[in-house]
């Protein structure tokens, strides 16, 4: 049983050592959010579709 968690136990370590690297990488270089420029999280009805996505290619108002 002990050879069963130490052959994980060092790729488990790293590899959440890793997310925590890049995690804290992120959070030290990237700009903070503007709530008042941010799009909406939900915009249910608001009749605004996305861009850039082939799900958001509808056919144009006439």
């Amino acid at each position: 049983m002990t050879g069963f968690f130490t052959s994980r136990a060092l790729p488990a370590s790293a590899t959440l050592l890793a997310l925590g690297a890049l995690l804290v990488f992120d959070l030290q270089t990237s700009q903070p959010l503007n709530p008042y420029t941010a799009p909406a999280a939900i915009m249910l009805g608001s009749d605004e579709a996305a861009s850039g996505a082939f799900c958001a290619l509808v056919p144009p108002k006439k």
